[in-house]
C-alpha cells in the first residue's frame, strides 16, 4: 500500500476531471470488451475526416529533413508568419509574427493565456465566462487562483444574457481578470453573429484593464457561408485569441494551438512557452506551415467544413422523424460539430429496471448503458437539462444507426 505524505495542492483535488476525456475512456474501454458504441462522446473527426494530405507531407518532409531541433519559444519563425498571413487574409486580423506564440495545444493556449493576465496575489483574481461553457473555461482560473469564475446565463439560443452580464461588470470588475468567450460555441454549436459580437465589445470596452480571451479553435466551422468574424478586430488591444489544428485539420493528436495579443501580453505568453515547454515539437510546426501554405484560399477548410454539414444535416434529420427524439426541444447548430438537445421532457420517467431520471447524468449513463450510446450531460457545461452529441468522428452509417439506438432506448422510458 503506498504510503506517501506529499501535500498536492487543494485545488488540483477539487476540480473535476475532464468530463470529455473521461467518457472517452469509458467508451474505448467498452469497444475493447467487445461491445458496439456508438460514440458521440469525444469532438474529433478523425478517423472519419483524415488529416489532409498538404499537411501529412509537411510532418514528413519536416522529419526527412532532420527539422527536430530546438526552436525560438515563441514558436518557429516560418510558421508564425503564415499564420500572421493567413489571419491577414481570411480573418482580416492585423497580428505581425512577433504578437503570435505558438503552444502544445489549443487548450494549453487558453492555460497560458490565462495565466498571462491572472494574478492569484491580486485582487484582480477572477475569470468569467457563458453557460453553456466549454469544461477547462472554468476549471482555468480555479487552478491558478482558487476562486471560482462567474458564469453567466444565456438565453434559449445560447445566446449571452447582456443585462446579467453588465450587472457584472459594474459590480466586480476590479476582480475580474478575463472575460472568455468561444464562438463557434462548444458545446451548443452556436455562432455569435457580428451583432452579438458587436454588443459584447461595447460592454468590455469600457473595462480596458480586463482581458477578454476569444476561444475560435472552430473558426473555420461555420455553415452559414459567412466569412469568420472575430472580435479581436473590433478590441484589439484586448483580445488574445486562441486558436489551433485540433479542429481546423483534424489534427487532434498533433497538439498545436495559438495565442494571437497585443505586443505585451504576446511576450508574457512567450516567457511562459520558454519556462514550461522550451518550444513546441518542430516538426508539426513545420507541418501547419505547409498546410496553411496550401490552403492560402481556405478550400481544404471548407471541405472539411462541408462534409462536417452533411453530418450535421444527418443528425438534424434524425431528430426530426425518430419516436422519442422528434419532441426533443433542440436549436440547429450554425457551427463546430456539437448538437446540444434539451432533454428535460425525460426527467421523472423511469428506466425498464425502475430507476427515475432526475437529470442529465442520470439520462447519459441510461443512454450508455441500454443504448451504448456515449453522450455528455450538459451540466458538465453548467447548462443542466441538454446532451451533449459529437458528430464528427462517426461515419454517416454509424451517425443514424446511433440516433436509432438513442431513440429505441428513450422509447423504452415509462
Amino acid at each position: 500500500m503506498e504510503d506517501c505524505k506529499i501535500a498536492v495542492n487543494p485545488w488540483t483535488t477539487t476540480v473535476p476531471p475532464s468530463p470529455t476525456m473521461g467518457i472517452k475512456l469509458l467508451a474505448d474501454d467498452m469497444k475493447q470488451k467487445g461491445a458496439v458504441v456508438y460514440d458521440f462522446g469525444v469532438g474529433e473527426m478523425n478517423p472519419e475526416i483524415p488529416l489532409p494530405t498538404a499537411f501529412y507531407n509537411g510532418l514528413v518532409h519536416a522529419l526527412q529533413n532532420k527539422d527536430t531541433h530546438y526552436c525560438p519559444s515563441g514558436g518557429d519563425l516560418s510558421l508564425r508568419t503564415v499564420l500572421s498571413e493567413d489571419l491577414k487574409r481570411n480573418f482580416d486580423l492585423e497580428y505581425p509574427p512577433s504578437q503570435i506564440v505558438i503552444t502544445p495545444g489549443p487548450k494549453d493556449a487558453l492555460f497560458r493565456a490565462a495565466l498571462a493576465v491572472m494574478d492569484p496575489f491580486a485582487i484582480r483574481n477572477r475569470g468569467v465566462c457563458f453557460a453553456p461553457v466549454y469544461e477547462s473555461f472554468t476549471a482555468m482560473p480555479y487552478l491558478l487562483t482558487g476562486k471560482q469564475a462567474f458564469v453567466i446565463p444565456t438565453d434559449k439560443d445560447f445566446l449571452p444574457d447582456f443585462n446579467a452580464f453588465t450587472e457584472l461588470l459594474k459590480k466586480n470588475h476590479e476582480h475580474i481578470a478575463f472575460i472568455i468567450i468561444n464562438s463557434p460555441n462548444n458545446p451548443s454549436g452556436t455562432v455569435y453573429s457580428k451583432e452579438v459580437l458587436h454588443r459584447l465589445a461595447d460592454i468590455i470596452k469600457q473595462y480596458p484593464e480586463i482581458a477578454l480571451i476569444s476561444d475560435e479553435v472552430y473558426r473555420t466551422i461555420r455553415y452559414d457561408n459567412e466569412k469568420p468574424f472575430s472580435i479581436a478586430s473590433l478590441l484589439p488591444n484586448q483580445t488574445l485569441l486562441v486558436g489551433g489544428i485540433s479542429k481546423e485539420v483534424s489534427g487532434t493528436g498533433l497538439r498545436i494551438g495559438f495565442v494571437a495579443a497585443p505586443a505585451k501580453v504576446a511576450k508574457a505568453v512567450e516567457v511562459l512557452v520558454g519556462h514550461f515547454t522550451a518550444c513546441v515539437n518542430l516538426p508539426v510546426q513545420k507541418a501547419y506551415a505547409t498546410f496553411l501554405q496550401e490552403d492560402k484560399d481556405m478550400k481544404i477548410r471548407t471541405e472539411i467544413r462541408d462534409k462536417l454539414k452533411v453530418k450535421r444535416d444527418l443528425i438534424l434529420d434524425q431528430f426530426r422523424k425518430l419516436p422519442g427524439l422528434k419532441d426533443c426541444v433542440w436549436k440547429e447548430p450554425q457551427g463546430a460539430f456539437y448538437f446540444f438537445p434539451n432533454i428535460e421532457k425525460y426527467y421523472g420517467k423511469k428506466t425498464p429496471d425502475g430507476k427515475v431520471i432526475n437529470t442529465d447524468d442520470d439520462l447519459s449513463v441510461y443512454l450508455l448503458q441500454v443504448g451504448h450510446v456515449v453522450t455528455l450531460a450538459g451540466s458538465k457545461f453548467e447548462k443542466a437539462g441538454y446532451l451533449r452529441i459529437a458528430y464528427a468522428s462517426s461515419n454517416n452509417e454509424v451517425l443514424i444507426k446511433g440516433c436509432e439506438e438513442l431513440s429505441n432506448a428513450l422509447a423504452k422510458l415509462q
